[in-house]
Formats: structure tokens, sequence, C-alpha cells
């Protein structure tokens, strides 16, 4: 028996160094909605003065006010999509951020201010999809007046310690925001299989 420890040993060792880069690759490319799930919302606020910055960050997406134009209070809310609620059109692949802005007197402030910015981190797979045109990948906001999201202007940026950077876009309402890609529409898919054309508009 004793013979035999020496060979199993081997065998563990070789399974285990065979095993650890592809964990490594798991963890490195799982997208970052798998380290977001469970629990409830997270809520985090900051008390606002005139022309000082702010930033608050939850799990992999955050707010900056750069040179605040408000008195009051800064509330992020980060929250999962509803579980009684299928994704449709958008496939959000983190937490939806809740942006909020109240006054001193607990009022909620409708016009925004100054210069806000929501971002969301990227991990690779994020980052390929945010590369893929098809793939649409963007930040989108909740309309709170007509219903629906809406495709908010996002860019991409380098971090510090983000191998993927981030996406980013200027709050022009105070609302929710999340990071989302959208599958291909009945159009899209016929145009790419050359079933119908496009004709230009002049």
């Amino acid at each position: 028996m004793s013979a035999h420890l020496p060979q199993k040993t081997k065998l563990i060792f070789r399974a285990a160094l065979f095993l650890l880069p592809v964990v490594l690759l798991a963890i490195g490319t799982m997208p970052a909605l798998a380290f977001q799930e469970g629990g409830g919302p997270i809520t985090k606020e900051v008390p606002l003065v005139m022309n000082k910055s702010y930033e608050l960050f939850i799990g992999n997406g955050g707010v900056y006010m750069d040179n605040s134009r408000h008195i009051g209070t800064l509330v992020v809310k980060s929250e999962e999509w509803p579980a009684n609620r299928s994704q449709s059109w958008q496939q959000f692949t983190q937490r939806l951020l809740d942006i909020r802005v109240y006054e001193k007197g607990g009022g909620e402030f409708d016009t925004v201010y100054g210069v806000v910015r929501v971002y969301f981190n990227l991990d690779s797979i994020q980052y390929n999809m945010w590369q893929d045109e098809e793939r649409n990948m963007s930040i989108w906001q909740f309309d709170e007046l007509n219903g629906g999201w809406r495709k908010c202007i996002t860019h991409w940026e380098p971090a510090p310690g983000l191998r993927f950077g981030r996406l980013w876009c200027l709050v022009k309402q105070y609302t929710r925001y999340g990071l989302a890609w959208t599958q291909p529409t009945l159009i899209m898919k016929l145009i790419k299989q050359g079933v119908i054309t496009v004709t230009p508009t002049p």
C-alpha cells in the first residue's frame, strides 16, 4: 500500500497543476454579476456641500460628482434586477444603480446641476461585449416620465488597477442606471443573413 502512495501523490499534484490555470481563467472571465448575486439592496449616502467633489462606489459601479452644485444628500442604491421580471431586450450584466439627490428639507432634486457621472467597472467578458458593436453594450437609464430604458451616451476609459477599464456616462436625470447589452432584433438578423437589404436614406 505504501509503495503506491508516492504515485498517488504525483497524480494529485499533476491534477492540481492542471486545474489551477483553469480555475484562475474561470475567475478572470466570470461576469461581474456573479460576484454581486445574493443579498438585498445596498444603500450608501453622503451629505453634499457646494464646490466639493464626491464619489460613492458600490460593487462594480459608482457615481462621481465633480465640484458639487448641490446642497443636500447624495443617495445611491445598488439593487439586482427584480427576480419576478424577465430581461427582454436589454440584458443587464451588473446590479442597477439608483441615483438620487435630496434637499436638506427632504425634497428630491429633479434637475441635475454640474457634472455627475455614473460608471461601471468591466471584466473581460463585458469589455469584449463593448468591443463588439453588434452587442450594443452601453449604460442605460430608466425614463421615469415615459417609461422604458434609454441609452445613455457611453464612454470607455482606463482606470488604475482595472485591466479592462470602465464605462461611464453623464447623469442627465436622477433615476436608475444599468450596464446592459441588447439582443439583436429580427430585422438585424435578417439583414445579416442577407434576407432583406437596407436602402440608404438620402
